[in-house]
């Protein structure tokens, strides 16, 4: 009986894996590297992507820190005769001013040491062109501004000469500048305007219904600084 027990336990038990062959170990072996190569190539494919829309983002960077001083001397170049030398220092030096601008603002004190730096590139009859032409743009800023103003206000077209007339000759447009951000307090700002506006409301509205006066009076309340 106790034999009969002993062979039945012997039976039931699960019989031992047969050892593998060697074939069957290399094949093993081989799938094994070929996952690993698959993953490897999935890894370098995602890299490769990962550094083309790095170059492109530093590329993108690039053009975009260049573009001020192109467009700068785009401007002015012409009018002004830069030479082509003066031309390619003047791109250079304001690249390298958007590169250190990256992340962080310049105050104004930083400006006027850059519009020294700049005054240093120009001969002596390049300084007041380049002036003037700043000057110039300020003027078109200013005019630009009342119709907008206009606009917002949903005034007739015919407002904005009146306003034109009033309020061009008390906004000062200066002509010792080349770099509008190195002298804030001698730009003309959209609160500037909105102020001479203001005090002098009763003359630009003269021929404004009271209709279009309220809505004047309200477009300058909303636009005035909330400190104020």
């Amino acid at each position: 009986m106790l034999a009969t027990l002993t062979l039945a336990l012997l039976l039931s038990q699960d019989p031992k894996p047969a050892a593998r062959t060697v074939e069957e170990r290399l094949k093993e072996l081989a799938d094994k590297v070929e996952a690993l190569d698959k993953k490897a190539a999935a890894l370098a494919d995602e890299n490769a992507k990962l550094q083309q829309r790095l170059d492109e983002s530093k590329a993108q960077r690039e053009m975009l820190m260049r573009q001020p001083g192109q467009a700068w001397v785009k401007r002015h170049g012409p009018a002004v005769e830069f030479t082509p030398k003066q031309s390619a220092e003047i791109e250079e030096l304001m690249y390298d001013w958007s590169k250190q601008d990256f992340g962080k603002p310049v105050d104004t004190a930083g400006w006027k040491a850059r519009e020294e730096v700049l005054r240093g590139r120009l001969t002596s009859e390049q300084i007041p062109k380049v002036a003037r032409r700043v000057q110039e743009e300020q003027g078109q800023n200013v005019t630009l501004m009342i119709k907008q103003m206009v606009r917002m206000a949903r005034l007739p077209v015919s407002a904005e000469e009146t306003i034109q007339k009033v309020v061009r000759p008390k906004v000062a447009v200066t002509d010792d500048v080349l770099l509008p951000a190195a002298h804030p307090d001698k730009i003309p700002s959209w609160t500037q305007i909105c102020d001479v506006v203001e005090a002098n409301l009763t003359e630009v509205s003269k021929d404004l219904s009271e209709s279009e006066v309220e809505s004047l009076r309200k477009a300058l309340s909303m636009w005035k600084p909330k400190s104020r």
